[in-house]
């Protein structure tokens, strides 16, 4: 269960995003590092002075992922709908690498159109898209945003623009769009708890102090709420360690594995920061890094001349 929290209008960030991913601790991972998903081999990309344009971790099994950006701006973050397990053929994942990999003119609004015009059926998820727009040079950097959905398993791809208020702050996590999905209590926390660190920011801020407020946020657990069922789980916005079962006997731990943050000032600089959770030691118990890995990553967005 992953939650997604946001800002797009801040005076200094034309975004500022947090989250956290939770996923079973078995299932292989690649680490966020810049790529293209497997499309070109890094030998020739090389010898052409091309640099990758996608930056992610991957799921190693389906091969997308869950949150990436591009060296131009755009930004996609997916998290499944709860619901019973569903067999589909087409990979959610893929939705991200399709929004982040062709370099496009289109509209955001366009982008949308098109990818809801197409009959896939998907298990049910929710799905963030970013577009930027404006002049870096001006520190006038701005956001397109739009949330695609299919409301759950082999529903109809569905979209809307955010709302004033889920641009000033927002969050997603694992509910359905438009029914209980703002009403998720790590989402209300997170919106709140976000809110009120921005809020509370100095106008002298640093961006090491800014970011560490950030993650801090993210390891918000619910010391009164069950672990069990499943669903308790979207009272907690950190995740720690549970045997969840997959059937046949067998069971692995599910936690959460991976905190981001991504903050793009309004010229255009950006940092994204991906940091270690839990995950396996060499005798297959669930871990905590302390203190956590991270990789780090700060680059200047290549936006398209107008």
């Amino acid at each position: 269960m992953c939650v997604g929290l946001w800002s797009l209008e801040h005076p200094d960030y034309a975004l500022i995003l947090c989250t956290n991913r939770d996923e079973y601790l078995s299932r292989p991972t690649t680490e966020a590092q810049f790529h293209s998903f497997g499309h070109e081999a890094p030998s020739t990309a090389a010898a052409d002075g091309e640099e990758a344009q996608v930056l992610s971790g991957r799921d190693s099994v389906a091969g997308g992922t869950w949150l990436g950006m591009n060296r131009s701006g755009r930004v996609a973050l997916l998290t499944n709908i709860t619901e019973p397990l569903t067999q589909m053929t087409s990979s959610r994942g893929h939705l991200v690498s399709s929004y982040l990999l062709p370099d496009s003119a289109l509209s955001l609004d366009d982008e949308v159109k098109i990818l809801t015009g197409q009959n896939t059926k998907y298990a049910g998820f929710n799905l963030l898209l970013l577009s930027p727009w404006g002049h870096p040079e001006s520190k006038s950097l701005d956001f397109d945003a739009s949330l695609v959905t299919n409301h759950g398993a082999g529903g109809l791809l569905d979209y809307r623009p955010l709302t004033s208020e889920e641009r000033s702050v927002g969050g997603i996590s694992n509910g359905i769009d438009g029914q209980d999905g703002k009403d998720w209590p790590k989402v209300k926390h997170g919106i709140q708890s976000l809110s009120a660190c921005l809020d509370a920011l100095p106008a002298d801020i640093t961006e090491p102090d800014l970011t560490d407020r950030l993650f801090e946020l993210l390891t918000y657990v619910n010391p009164s709420a069950p672990r069990l069922p499943r669903s308790q789980l979207r009272n907690t916005i950190h995740v720690e360690p549970l045997q969840v079962p997959l059937g046949g006997g067998a069971t692995d731990f599910y936690a959460t594995r991976l905190s981001t943050i991504i903050l793009i000032r309004r010229d255009g600089q950006v940092l994204f920061i991906e940091r270690d959770g839990w995950g396996l030691d060499r005798e297959g118990k669930a871990t905590k890094r302390d203190p956590p890995s991270e990789r780090v990553h700060r680059f200047q967005l290549q936006l398209p001349v107008a």
